[in-house]
């Protein structure tokens, strides 16, 4: 059975759209997502915020101190 190759050309141009359709869609979704530093340098920034709001007392596991009994 001979295949029209006006109709492999055809199928070959469609599956690449959709090949580039959906790497666009990946590079989008990947430039929207958070970097790594930029949560760590938060999530740290947050905690300094949470303590200080806390009064600036440290608790003794961060500080390596032995508790007070």
């Amino acid at each position: 059975m001979d295949l029209n190759i006006y109709l492999i050309e055809w199928w070959a141009k469609e599956r690449l759209e959709e090949a580039r359709t959906a790497m666009g869609q990946a590079r989008l979704a990947e430039s929207l997502r958070p970097r790594p530093r930029l949560r760590v340098a938060l999530g740290l920034a947050l905690i300094s915020l949470g303590q200080r709001l806390q009064g600036g007392r440290a608790s003794p596991l961060v500080t390596g101190t032995p508790a007070a009994s």
